[in-house]
């Protein structure tokens, strides 16, 4: 009869989507004496849990596809995985195919526009080049190494969520802070430094990506509309300020350096050809980075200076 042998797959964040979902397949076999043979499985559809589902047929040939738009899907971040499990049969018995969900970050970003602090003054960063100089939390004045921008339509509804900028309004994180309105990309970091933090999380200062704080009033994600987005890359992963904010710069990990076009990514590669084969060699963050459910704890403690609208009862 023989032994179902167990089946594995992953798919990725944002990858290779087609017609709103992320796929992946194989073939399910049958290990009798050492040889892996076809076997007879049963021909079924089973669903999962993330607008997912695993279809296989009588021969074990199966196919998974998830639901990309998900909302625990598109809350993952860059290293953070979800695992579906599903049990498939055959006429030697059951065994598993176990899929990966990988999660990705896109890479963080300015909207055209934002007053970035340099030693000279506050300079939108649409103005800067490579060889600026900017102030930076840590170290003082810093040149950028390397800008980019990139237009991007956020009026794709499939990925509205990763692509649209997030607002967040003027004294959101308190009085001042930011002075005026700001806009980054969702999967921009902000420096969260309450007194909180060292509690909860073990550090003073933390990162935290802005469309995890997205609560509706004082931050939000704005309509979708062509927007132009600008990275700003150091010697090293920094903490810059904008409209009296700190955030951080751009950090070219492995997925950050994914999302750019090739012709991109080798002008990264030429200043810092260390990263085509070991992306770990730019160095850590320049703060800890909060995952999802932890960057929901500091959503629900913000006591933004800007107050949700009062709604006015009748009678």
């Amino acid at each position: 009869m023989g032994v179902p042998i167990p089946e594995t797959g992953e798919v990725t964040e944002d990858e290779d989507v087609v017609g709103g979902l992320i796929s992946t397949s194989g073939n399910a076999n049958v290990d009798i004496f050492g040889f892996e043979v076809e076997g007879t499985w049963t021909a079924e559809t089973i669903t999962g849990a993330y607008g997912s589902q695993l279809v296989i047929n009588s021969a074990g040939n199966w196919v998974y596809q998830a639901d990309n738009s998900n909302a625990t899907i598109q809350a993952l971040d860059d290293g953070e995985t979800l695992v579906e499990v599903f049990t498939v049969t055959s006429t030697s018995g059951t065994t598993t195919v176990t899929i990966t969900i990988n999660g990705t970050t896109d890479p963080p970003c300015f909207v055209r526009g934002t007053l970035v602090e340099t030693p000279a003054g506050a300079r939108a960063v649409e103005e800067l080049q490579a060889g600026d100089w900017v102030l930076t939390r840590d170290q003082g004045p810093q040149q950028i190494r390397w800008i980019g921008a990139s237009a991007v339509d956020t009026r794709n509804k499939e990925r509205a969520e990763q692509l649209r900028p997030v607002r967040i309004r003027a004294g959101a994180f308190g009085p001042g802070v930011p002075e005026r309105d700001l806009l980054v990309s969702p999967q921009h970091r902000i420096l969260i430094d309450r007194p909180d933090m060292d509690l909860l999380f073990g550090a003073s200062e933390v990162l935290c990506a802005a469309h995890h704080l997205v609560n509706g009033f004082s931050i939000v994600q704005e309509p979708g509309d062509l927007v132009i987005y600008h990275h700003l890359l150091f010697d090293a992963h920094q903490v810059v300020m904008s409209s009296g904010c700190a955030s951080e710069s751009f950090f070219p990990g492995h997925v950050g350096m994914d999302r750019f076009h090739d012709s991109t990514r080798e002008e990264l590669f030429s200043l810092f050809p260390e990263l085509r084969a070991l992306p770990e060699s730019y160095g850590p963050p320049a703060r800890q980075v909060l995952r999802a459910y932890e960057a929901r704890l500091v959503r629900d403690r913000l006591v933004p200076d800007v107050q949700a609208p009062v709604r006015m009862r009748k009678g």
